[in-house]
């Protein structure tokens, strides 16, 4: 009962080998046909006047990097390239109904389109796929190409820039009059477009120029330029440069909160000072090295840094004046008018009470102290004692340096109690 299946599935293996066979052999002999006498230097028209037209479309697939200090923007694309290959044509009946084949492109001609603004590794397309030839003479030619072309990086508004970057595509031999290129639109292809976490496209256009180069004043050459609008992002720059450098500010701030006593202002100031140098470091390696424009995070961070050495200057002038006394400096009459009365009272501060003359001139031993005191024996308080107490140097000498002692402790302590008031 099995033999008749085994009989059917064998002659259905038997007639698709049989095609495969017939077909490979169209195939063989189309080939040998089409290529048998074919010279892919010469151009593919009938009349050396003729032009080649050949139809141009960009397929942008990925935006892999971009370099802002060396300016180089890294792109993966397709490059799609068709034109008539008058040589190249067949009757698909006398082939067994074959209507396209794919050949290896270095057996054909070509047209050299290179990238004219490349700033590294190659101009020209390097991964010679196989093209689709179909029984017309229509060749279709979409090759994988990594594009580096050169772009300049304005960095006036960085990290919130908006870049303008171009891909020029053009023949590097043929003129307009042997080969014209033309694009299949007037927007590059972003169907298969994978997006980038740093940049997004806010606008996308191809434009045809001809162009007259001084080596050749009267032989337009062709080129198709893209254009690329690109926003970047900057969420990274937010998070990572600008909130620190704001939290960094705010910091600066509060050393003018710190007791000068605590000996702390100094080293949070230098931190603070310390930490911005590490933040523009990391700045001035993202962006190019160019004098034309100071980039907008740059002057913020500037302003900070300038803001922070202001501070520290203030800052020493405040320990400096701190840890002045009156027994080595004198206030003018004008900074007790300026920080202890009139500030005061402008910022609604309590003022302290200044001393009195006659208590500021007060004494512990008065001028005229009776020096009976000392020795024990009252005198009419109308009689000069005369005692050789009285008389002796060394008792007046210890007398009046016991007087200086009570006057500087005297003095000492009015100081004290100024301080101690002002600081509440």
């Amino acid at each position: 009962m099995n033999l008749p299946k085994i009989q059917i599935l064998l002659a259905w293996i038997l007639s698709v080998f049989a095609g495969s066979v017939f077909c490979s052999e169209d195939e063989t002999r189309l080939v040998k046909t089409l290529f048998t006498g074919y010279n892919k230097v010469v151009r593919p028209v009938n009349h050396f006047s003729e032009a080649v037209v050949v139809t141009v479309g960009l397929q942008l697939i990925q935006l892999i990097s971009v370099d802002e200090v060396n300016q180089i923007v890294t792109s993966n694309v397709r490059l799609k390239q068709q034109w008539l290959d008058v040589n190249l044509n067949w009757n698909p009946d006398d082939y067994g109904g074959i209507r396209k084949i794919r050949v290896p492109s270095t057996d054909i001609w070509k047209p050299d389109l290179v990238l004219y603004n490349n700033a590294d590794g190659d101009f020209a397309i390097i991964h010679e796929t196989k093209v689709l030839l179909e029984y017309t003479g229509m060749i279709t030619w979409n090759p994988p190409a990594i594009f580096k072309s050169y772009c300049e990086i304005i960095v006036l508004h960085f990290p919130f820039d908006l870049q303008n970057c171009s891909m020029k595509l053009g023949t590097w031999t043929y003129d307009g009059l042997l080969v014209a290129i033309h694009p299949d639109n007037d927007r590059p292809d972003l169907s298969n477009f994978m997006e980038s976490g740093e940049w997004v496209l806010k606008d996308y256009r191809s434009w045809k120029h001809w162009v007259y180069y001084t080596c050749c004043p009267d032989t337009p050459y062709l080129d198709i330029t893209y254009h690329f609008l690109m926003l970047r992002l900057p969420l990274y720059f937010i998070v990572n440069v600008i909130i620190p450098c704001m939290l960094f500010s705010f910091l600066t701030g509060l050393v003018f909160y710190l007791p000068t006593d605590s000996g702390e202002k100094m080293t949070l100031s230098i931190s603070v000072l310390l930490s911005l140098t590490v933040f523009l470091l990391v700045i001035v390696e993202l962006i190019p090295s160019t004098s034309s424009a100071v980039p907008l995070i740059g002057k913020y961070m500037l302003f900070t840094m300038v803001f922070v050495i202001a501070s520290i200057i203030i800052t020493v002038i405040v320990i400096n004046t701190h840890h002045r006394s009156p027994s080595t400096h004198t206030m003018p009459a004008w900074i007790r008018k300026v920080f202890i009365e009139t500030i005061p009272n402008m910022m609604f501060f309590s003022t302290m009470k200044r001393p009195s003359q006659e208590i500021r001139q007060k004494r512990l031993f008065p001028t005229d102290m009776d020096i009976s005191d000392i020795s024990g024996n009252p005198t009419p308080t109308s009689v000069t004692y005369q005692s050789p107490i009285a008389k002796n140097p060394d008792v007046r000498s210890a007398i009046e340096g016991v007087k200086y002692i009570a006057e500087t402790m005297k003095s000492d302590e009015e100081s004290n109690n100024v301080r101690k008031h002002f600081h509440e």
